[in-house]
């Protein structure tokens, strides 16, 4: 089932001449290019946004108006992230494009915005799903944490994607087109079992109101808001896309190499997947320098009885400096 398209494009097909040409035309485009619906949802809804504010379609506008239009965004913005700004910028720039006036109108380029993703503890995550009473509810949110999925992702998957022999899920056709397989948790496997015998039977694994329909994604996000509710979870930022950013740092923490995560998240570059290594708790790392492990790392009780022998000349250098006269401190001081 496509997303359906937003409330401001229907809107400025009724009011702006040409704007459902528009549509028409971009999406015939983004078919041929292999765009998904969604960035076609975002795109509209954007455009749609620039031909209400003119009332005309953007192939109409001056260079004076496109400027002005993309400085009035950036001063009302209610956030200081440039995603909604991107999604403009991004809309504009591809829809020229097929119209053939890709040079006619200079669009800024956007610099990229190192933002670190928030993470939650093992034990908030914990907190979270014992806090989640209903059975359904807990085994969504923990079968997101479970194998790093977005939200798209876990509400697609259907019973015939579950391999418990091999204890994995093929994720079909995910962003950017792509399908991969992700770890099937034996908890999982075990709740999914119950979940099933209780009469749970349809084509998705979570279905909505019908039988053979998926479950909404607002439902997954309510899910998601009660629990942290419940958690007292007070971190600022933390969404259901959390729980993605948590599985990958956690797996980071507990040892297992970038590019292995990269594939379980089904990232296309490594630099998406490398914005784990800011917020990994380094604590968790052991601090040591090259020159060690080239001779091979001391012992425990040897590194304590060499700090403890450091110590104790550096309280003897002290007092030593201390009894000197002031010209000799200046001059050990190198003055």
């Amino acid at each position: 089932m496509e997303r359906p398209i937003s409330k401001r494009a229907d809107l400025a097909s009724l009011k702006v001449p040409g704007f459902s040409k528009l549509m028409d035309d971009l999406k015939k485009s983004m078919r041929i290019t292999g765009l998904t619906n969604n960035t076609y949802v975002n795109y509209t809804r954007k455009l749609a946004d620039l031909a209400l504010h003119f009332n005309k379609i953007p192939e109409e506008l001056t260079e004076e108006e496109l400027r002005d239009y993309l400085s009035f965004l950036i001063e009302t913005a209610k956030s200081k992230s440039l995603s909604e700004f991107k999604h403009t910028v991004y809309g504009i720039r591809y829809y020229f494009k097929i119209c053939g006036k890709e040079t006619q109108l200079k669009l800024p380029k956007l610099k990229f915005e190192l933002r670190l993703p928030v993470v939650l503890s093992k034990e908030e995550c914990r907190t979270m799903f014992e806090k989640t009473k209903n059975f359904k509810h807990r085994l969504v949110l923990q079968f997101i944490y479970s194998a790093g999925l977005r939200l798209s992702e876990l509400v697609n998957i259907k019973w015939n994607q579950i391999d418990p022999d091999r204890m994995v899920v093929l994720i079909k056709q995910a962003k950017g087109k792509k399908d991969r397989y992700v770890p099937l948790s034996t908890q999982i496997l075990t709740a999914l079992t119950d979940y099933s015998v209780n009469g749970h039977k349809g084509e998705y694994v979570f279905n909505g109101e019908g039988e053979n329909q998926r479950m909404s994604h607002s439902s997954v996000r309510f899910m998601m808001r009660s629990a942290i509710k419940r958690a007292g979870i007070c971190k600022e930022g933390v969404c259901l896309h959390t729980l993605r950013h948590s599985f990958a740092t956690h797996l980071l923490e507990e040892g297992l190499d970038i590019f292995s995560i990269k594939e379980l998240l089904g990232h296309s570059r490594i630099q998406s997947t490398m914005i784990y290594l800011h917020v990994v708790d380094q604590v968790k790392y052991p601090k040591f320098s090259p020159l060690d492990t080239m001779y091979g790392k001391r012992e425990t009780e040897e590194m304590e009885t060499v700090r403890t022998r450091y110590a104790k000349l550096t309280l003897e250098h002290n007092s030593v400096q201390n009894e000197l006269p002031d010209q000799l401190k200046l001059f050990d001081l190198g003055i």
